[in-house]
């Protein structure tokens, strides 16, 4: 680990949370052939303390323009010149543990180190069976950290993505919406899965799911900015949280039929964050027939909430920011 990564480490107070990444394991992936439980997932896994809050003025996402004006991005600072690419970035997570990595996540957003064709937002239109139509602005792709040449998807806590929705108002996505962005999707993107199950925090398996994503990108012939969908497992808003507000809810990993791998589950702690896990951002401003509404808003509304949600009106449209103290057994890949 650097210098500077050991500093930032110490200054989280994570020291005793440390947990080297395993290496060394031999690493394959398979396409569209792994079934998982109705409430399935791999068990909840350990690590130390909650995701330390940082202040962070950063400017708002702009309400969807009117036709012909220039598309919303978000709205983060330039990336630096010195700003270290995806690669480094992972390098410089080793032994962070799960609050010191979600931090490090925190901090290289907020600095604006994210890559620039992500920062234009795309158009996702719904029409509901009424003959409302809601036009939303979401990402292109799941959120990452490092250039437009170097770049990770990275995974994280539902936490840290509720604190980055909190920064540049935006929400997280429910499964109606993660259907919808796979449908409309021009990228659709096979899931795949590495052989062992996932393991929690895996820094190595987070750098070869990445490059295997890529070179199917790469492949196909699909260029940055394009929507993409499929290759990861979002991290979504559901009915379900408001009765285990300790979990992380996850959908997705669409097949070509449309169905997916991946059902609604709670299963995993809300510590959870493995290789397959995805961050859409979606913006709080959209409109239905024209006029503004709010996401979040929306979704908490008994009369509205469906033309976002498959679920009706949601309890909870947030997650909690700060994760709670987490003891379980730790899920090992198998050799």
């Amino acid at each position: 680990m650097s210098a500077g990564g050991l500093v930032f480490n110490q200054l989280l107070g994570c020291a005793a949370n440390r947990q080297e990444p395993r290496v060394g394991v031999a690493r394959t992936t398979r396409t569209e052939e792994i079934e998982v439980d109705a409430d399935g997932g791999m068990p909840s896994s350990n690590q130390a303390s909650a995701v330390p809050a940082v202040d962070s003025p950063l400017a708002t996402v702009e309400s969807p323009p009117p036709p012909g004006a220039q598309a919303p991005r978000l709205r983060l600072p330039a990336r630096p010149k010195d700003a270290v690419s995806g690669s480094q970035f992972l390098a410089q997570l080793e032994g962070l543990g799960r609050a010191g990595i979600d931090a490090a996540v925190l901090k290289a957003v907020r600095e604006g180190n994210v890559p620039n064709y992500q920062r234009k937002l795309v158009p996702l239109r719904l029409e509901a069976p009424s003959g409302a139509v809601v036009l939303l602005q979401v990402m292109s792709d799941y959120l990452a950290i490092g250039s437009d040449e170097d770049f990770i998807r990275m995974p994280m806590t539902s936490a840290a993505a509720q604190q980055i929705c909190d920064d540049l108002d935006m929400s997280l996505p429910t499964t109606k919406l993660v259907d919808a962005i796979y449908q409309q999707a021009e990228g659709r993107l096979p899931p795949s899965y590495i052989d062992g199950g996932p393991t929690e925090d895996e820094l190595a398996d987070f750098q070869f799911h990445q490059q295997t994503v890529e070179e199917r990108r790469l492949k196909a012939g699909f260029a940055l900015g394009t929507l993409l969908a499929g290759h990861k497992k979002d991290i979504v808003l559901s009915v379900r949280l408001a009765e285990r507000e300790d979990r992380v809810a996850i959908y997705g990993w669409h097949k070509k039929d449309g169905k997916v791998i991946q059902p609604l589950s709670c299963t995993h702690s809300c510590r959870y964050a493995d290789y397959s896990h995805g961050v859409r951002l979606i913006s709080q401003s959209f409109t239905i027939d024209g006029e503004d509404h709010r996401v979040t808003d929306v979704l908490a509304d008994e009369e509205l909430a469906t033309l976002l949600s498959n679920e009706g009106p949601l309890p909870l449209v947030t997650y909690s920011t700060t994760l709670p103290e987490y003891t379980g057994p730790k899920k090992r890949k198998k050799s």
